[in-house]
């Protein structure tokens, strides 16, 4: 999940480098801004005006590259009056590790905010770890999710000044035989933490593993990782060991009668 959410600043990121150059068409001083690549095209594009707003319409295979992120849509329309950026159509964020899905992508600059809407899918894969030297070292909660995860919700919001994203309805969370739901969560990138508020239930079908909380916390920091779950039950299974029946020593046969003098 962290990750995930590292990845609508990113797609933010590639619509705030494009409403900036428009900003600069009309700057009257500009000051010296510092600049990252974006790369974009599109079959079609256009401006239109309703009024004294001017709108910069992208049509048809629409892709912005920045870094090692693309963002792939049918169509990007900019509204400079309320300086917000709309992606519609087949929305996708990609990138080596990740993929975001969902029917739109908003992103208002004036709140520094940006929102992916409807049947969002959000693909999780580990980022590949080199072979470790020391197998002695312990287990952390990183190594106990390094398998690919996917997470499906219908709205995700990213305040990309705070580093906060919030997912405000019910979530499901999938990974190989774990299944997580909650109501909502909260990632906060400063403190790296994720939140799991609501009716947060989850089941191992392989660990035979359940439980229930309202509320579960995880840290994600390196050097601090750990996991709460406020008021939680549960259950787990131990494996029963069978008892052997001990072993019997073999009789020996009966010796033959030795013949008389």
């Amino acid at each position: 999940m962290k990750s995930a959410f590292r990845k609508t600043i990113l797609a933010a990121g590639a619509l705030v480098l494009l409403s900036a150059l428009l900003a600069a068409q009309q700057a009257a001083a500009p000051k010296e801004p510092k600049y990252t690549e974006v790369k974009y095209s599109a079959d079609m594009s256009s401006y239109k005006w309703e009024g004294e707003d001017r709108i910069l319409v992208l049509k048809g295979n629409v892709k912005f590259v920045h870094d090692d992120t693309t963002l792939t849509a049918d169509k990007v329309d900019y509204r400079e009056s309320t300086r917000t950026a709309v992606a519609t159509g087949n929305m996708t964020i990609k990138d080596d590790q990740n993929t975001i899905t969902g029917d739109d992508c908003t992103v208002n600059f004036k709140e520094k905010k940006s929102s992916i809407n409807g049947h969002v899918k959000m693909i999780a894969k580990p980022k590949p770890k080199p072979a470790a030297t020391d197998t002695s070292k312990p287990k952390d909660l990183k190594s106990e999710f390094k398998d690919e995860a996917v997470i499906t919700c219908e709205k995700v919001d990213y305040f990309y000044k705070e580093k906060r994203g919030v997912v405000s309805t019910p979530l499901t969370i999938t990974q190989k035989t774990r299944v997580v739901t909650a109501d909502s969560a909260i990632y906060l990138g400063k403190e790296e933490t994720v939140q799991l508020v609501g009716n947060v239930k989850g089941k191992d079908e392989k660990e035979k593993h359940s439980f229930e909380a309202p509320k579960v916390t995880m840290s994600l920091n390196d050097e601090d990782q750990w996991i709460e779950a406020e008021k939680a039950t549960g259950s787990f299974y131990v494996k029963e060991e069978t008892e052997q029946p001990a072993e019997q020593p073999a009789e020996k046969p009966a010796e033959a009668p030795k013949p008389g003098p």
